[in-house]
């Protein structure tokens, strides 16, 4: 049984300026796509290349679009036809609840053991966070966060490079501290901050070197995972990489890269609103 995947951010842009995120080439450019063509009178929507989860071209069709409103598509993946739907509503002055929904996701067991392509309807829970996070910078005027690249000529590594409004020790301590850790990465990771320590942060590895504000690093059989930080005018530079993946299972190194990337996207989204972050909302509810 197939489920549908449903997500909400709030956006600090009023309704007109979101709907053009969702609808103009040159911002899903921007923020979702490497290409992207739309001429809503043709009706014609469609966006492809290295960003985009089999990311070759023709693969969406536009539905329905009610300016400032709805915007709903048609997207095959995995020779599967899923149909995405975009609400938009009213959040006080200046402000939107975007509403996200796509339909014919695998189930949450299937999710985390899946048996074919990674790159496809896999990923798309990972896909839509990261997604929409950069579509609310991109709305609200701040520093989009690195996409995640699904091409089959991606690197076997995962490397993320963001800059973090707010000074290193603060940085490592939401990579050190569970509750932090729950607030951008969706639950409490178990860490003692030490090498030698236990840590589950995606992954349950062993700590293999700790420097408080500087750099965390750890180990599970097969792959390191490894946070760099330097200071940078105040802010915090952070190099985020993962080794251990093999060249024949690219897809399997995008499905984790759009997991992690959406997860940065969080923390730098934490940091950089303060008081008024609020958490992306996702859910993968069963179909009837």
């Amino acid at each position: 049984m197939s489920g549908t995947f449903q997500a909400m951010v709030q956006v600090a842009a009023p309704r007109a300026t979101v709907y053009r995120a969702l609808t103009d080439p040159a911002a899903l450019r921007a923020w979702l796509a490497e290409f992207a063509e739309v001429s809503l009178p043709e009706r014609r929507f469609e966006f492809w290349g290295r960003y985009t989860p089999q990311g070759e071209r023709g693969r969406q069709q536009l539905l329905i679009a009610q300016p400032d409103k709805l915007l709903s598509f048609a997207w095959t993946l995995d020779g599967t036809r899923t149909n995405v739907m975009f609400q938009l509503q009213d959040a006080g002055p200046s402000a939107t609840l975007l509403a996200l929904s796509q339909d014919g996701i695998p189930p949450m067991e299937e999710l985390m053991a899946p048996t074919g392509r990674r790159d496809g309807l896999h990923t798309l829970h990972t896909f839509w966070g990261l997604a929409l996070a950069n579509l609310a910078e991109w709305a609200e005027g701040r520093e989009l966060t690195p996409r995640c690249d699904f091409s089959a000529s991606r690197p076997n590594e995962i490397r993320i490079e963001l800059t973090i409004p707010a000074l290193p020790a603060q940085v490592f301590d939401s990579l050190i501290d569970p509750a932090r850790i729950a607030r951008w990465f969706g639950w409490e990771a178990e860490v003692e901050p030490r090498v030698g320590g236990r840590i589950t942060l995606g992954a349950d590895g062993t700590i293999s070197e700790f420097q408080p504000g500087r750099l965390l690093a750890y180990a599970e059989p097969g792959m390191t995972t490894r946070w760099e930080l330097t200071e940078a005018g105040g802010k915090t530079r952070l190099t985020f990489l993962q080794q251990g993946f093999q060249r024949d299972e690219l897809d399997n190194v995008a499905q984790h890269e759009a997991g992690w990337a959406a997860g940065l996207a969080e923390l730098k989204r934490l940091h950089e609103l303060g008081p008024r972050w609020q958490p992306l909302i996702g859910e993968l509810a069963p179909q009837g």
